[in-house]
């Protein structure tokens, strides 16, 4: 999957003027003993079946608690990140 995709065959996505300088990177915040944090609500398509994958993944991996906010907190740094936010 390309991450420069668009959304739709519309116009492109606008390009940022780059990663705030007042922005951590994601792993200097998520390996700090205490965080704050804010909750970010969010639908994901049904067809990817993030859930029961997300499941298979702690099950296959032994493990007890899986960081999903960590992980999603990653993936939209880098995404923001790679545009210019």
């Amino acid at each position: 999957m390309r991450s420069d995709a668009a959304p739709s065959e519309g116009t492109p996505w606008a390009q940022g003027s780059g990663r705030p300088v007042d922005i951590p990177e994601a792993a200097v915040v998520l390996n700090q003993r205490v965080i704050a944090r804010e909750s970010l609500d969010s639908s994901v398509p049904a067809a990817l079946k993030l859930k029961r994958r997300i499941r298979r993944f702690a099950l296959d991996n032994e493990l007890d608690h899986l960081p999903i906010g960590d992980i999603v907190s990653v993936a939209l740094d880098e995404w923001l990140t790679t545009r210019g936010f």
